[in-house]
């Protein structure tokens, strides 16, 4: 949470400072490029390897996006859920999700399969570089 606290204080502190939308853009967006570089690293890392895998030619690292919103600058990283991308597996392997298999009624089980929670990881591993890079741009736009 203290992650959080500090995005929204730094939001507080920016709507003080009477920057245009677009100055808020760049900086949210500095700092926005951190964590999806982090957060692509962590799930290409986190992914399950090995001889039990099933193949596939879903890339998910490649879709991860940014979005930006106009009204306040805010920019937000997330994983695309459109027709042609699969943000929502993603999703199921951060979260976990229940697995039902066997092969007829005898030897039908349930079983949670644990989430990897990459997407915690990586909030966790850059609060500091987050704030660090938009502090950075905002520096940057200053001209110090």
């Amino acid at each position: 949470m203290e992650f959080l606290e500090g995005l929204d204080k730094l939001d507080r502190e920016l709507s003080n400072l009477s920057l245009t939308p677009s100055q808020k853009k760049a900086m949210t967006k500095a700092g926005a490029e951190v964590y999806k570089e982090s957060l692509k690293n962590n799930l290409n890392s986190s992914l399950h390897k090995g001889p039990h895998t099933r193949r596939s030619n879903i890339k998910l690292a490649d879709d991860i996006s940014l979005k930006y919103k106009g009204a306040d600058g805010a920019t937000y990283v997330g994983l695309k859920n459109t027709p042609g991308h699969f943000g929502y597996i993603a999703r199921l392997l951060n979260d976990g999700y229940m697995a039902h298999g066997g092969k007829g009624a005898s030897e039908h089980t349930t079983k949670y399969i644990s989430g990897l929670h990459f997407q915690e990881r990586t909030i966790n591993e850059t609060k500091a570089l987050v704030l660090a890079a938009e502090v950075r741009k905002y520096k940057e736009m200053l001209g110090d």
